[in-house]
């Protein structure tokens, strides 16, 4: 019904777009349109200063922030000072909390609440790299394309990630970030590790993502391509 009601469907990413073919959207109806960053993001400028993660995002199943910290607690063993921040809040926040008490990393690994934007901003700016091991959860939830994610390439920080949902839509393996399988916890830590051994090639990938993302995919053409559809809509009633 919603199919037949709507003049356009957006998907926010290729495997959206994908399901939503597969269950019977029209192609001619269907749009490929990811949000973008706020613009604030683009006037980050990264010091890459801080043997440092960050993470953003809900504690919840499809983001799995239970992998990220089982990754970083091996990057831990060769990196006894590196960190990992991770904010939000959600379902999973004190079973995290209770595996940093478990891996003794409570030195390493700071939950830091919610944070706005500004602070984000800043603490983008002080990191090697953005951190997120997202998975497709027993449900069925997954991603569309994590906005955080576009914050944190657009800033100009590499992105450490998985092969999810829109991940790959947005980030260039090998040159923009370095993505994992979901679930495959020792492959993060290897990529965790490249980048903390390689401080020049986190600016490179950073430097990339953030050409990469101003782009293709920033807000402006986001919503530019609404416009032309609300437009085209408009034109066709």
């Amino acid at each position: 019904d919603v199919f037949a009601l709507a003049c356009k469907i957006v998907a926010v990413s290729k495997k959206m777009e994908h399901i939503l073919l597969a269950i019977g959207c029209p192609r001619e109806k269907l749009v490929y349109n990811v949000y973008g960053a706020q613009p604030k993001f683009e006037t980050v400028v990264p010091t890459y200063a801080k043997k440092q993660f960050i993470g953003i995002g809900r504690f919840t199943n499809k983001k799995a922030p239970y992998y990220t910290i089982m990754a970083f607690k091996d990057v831990v063993s060769k990196h006894p000072d590196a960190k990992l921040l991770l904010a939000g809040n959600g379902e999973l926040l004190n079973t995290c909390e209770n595996l940093v008490k478990q891996y003794h990393l409570e030195n390493n690994v700071q939950f830091l609440g919610v944070i706005t934007p500004e602070k984000y901003s800043i603490l983008l700016a002080e990191s090697l790299a953005f951190v997120q091991h997202s998975i497709t959860a027993k449900n069925g939830d997954m991603e569309g394309t994590p906005l955080a994610v576009l914050e944190a390439s657009i800033a100009g920080l590499p992105v450490i990630a998985t092969h999810h949902a829109g991940i790959p839509d947005v980030i260039i393996d090998g040159e923009t970030g370095l993505l994992c399988d979901e679930h495959d916890v020792s492959a993060m830590t290897t990529n965790m590790l490249t980048i903390l051994d390689n401080v020049a090639l986190a600016k490179t990938m950073g430097q990339a993502g953030k050409q990469h993302i101003l782009m293709h995919y920033s807000m402006q053409r986001h919503i530019d391509a609404l416009q032309r559809i609300l437009t085209s809509a408009i034109k066709g009633a």
